[in-house]
């Protein structure tokens, strides 16, 4: 066995140094680097614990190779670059990616219909939460307004038969103060209204009726 091995390591050996020489580089294609990564890192103190040098020279080392293959490969007529009009074939087919795609677009269509209907929803319950406080604004206006003028009726029924015109402007201003209120400021100062002027007694009687029986 020994001498099998022996054999064979000197045949190999031969074989290895004649055939570069005597087939075309073409028939190998076989670059080898002119310096030994060993000898490369000869230099560095800890080549085994410094992976930028060890990573630099085996760049160099590829680097060579690709350039030195590129020289070789032009001097053989081979082509070495792609030409510009190749298209290389895809794995997947053009209607996988277009099924593909229109998924992609499905999700994303999705996407933003959940969250356009989340922004309504949002602005149905603010819509309905104003509508709601306008609602309960206007009862709390009416509540007073009948309590104001219920007190005027009170303080009206022991009053002396002459004060009429004296309940109705009372009354009328008690309702005006309480669309002021309601309304927009007007435009005097600091938010104050000018007095309207007092309707005459017929006018009065046409808007609010005579007051029912008069009382003996």
């Amino acid at each position: 066995m020994r001498r099998i091995r022996q054999d064979l390591s000197i045949d190999g050996g031969a074989l290895g140094q004649s055939a570069p020489r005597a087939l075309p580089w073409i028939e190998h294609m076989t670059v080898v680097y002119p310096q030994r990564i060993d000898a490369a890192l000869a230099g560095v103190p800890d080549p085994a614990n410094d992976d930028l040098k060890r990573e630099l020279a085996f760049y160099k080392q590829a680097l060579d190779a690709a350039i030195r293959g590129r020289r070789l490969c032009n001097q053989a007529g081979i082509p070495f670059d792609r030409p510009a009009d190749f298209y290389a074939e895809q794995v997947k087919t053009d209607e996988h990616m277009e099924r593909v795609r229109q998924r992609l677009l499905d999700e994303s269509a999705g996407i933003k219909a959940s969250e356009e209907a989340k922004r309504q929803r949002e602005l149905k319950k603010f819509g309905k939460k104003v509508q709601v406080e306008k609602q309960l604004e206007r009862q709390k206006s009416k509540r007073e307004l009948n309590e104001r003028i219920k007190g005027l009726k009170r303080k009206h029924e022991g009053a002396l038969e002459g004060d009429d015109d004296d309940f109705d402007v009372r009354l009328e201003t008690a309702i005006d103060g309480q669309e002021r209120g309601r309304g927009p400021p007007s435009r005097g100062g600091r938010g104050q209204t000018r007095p309207k002027a007092r309707m005459p007694r017929s006018a009065r009687d046409a808007k609010y009726g005579f007051g029912g029986k008069k009382k003996q």
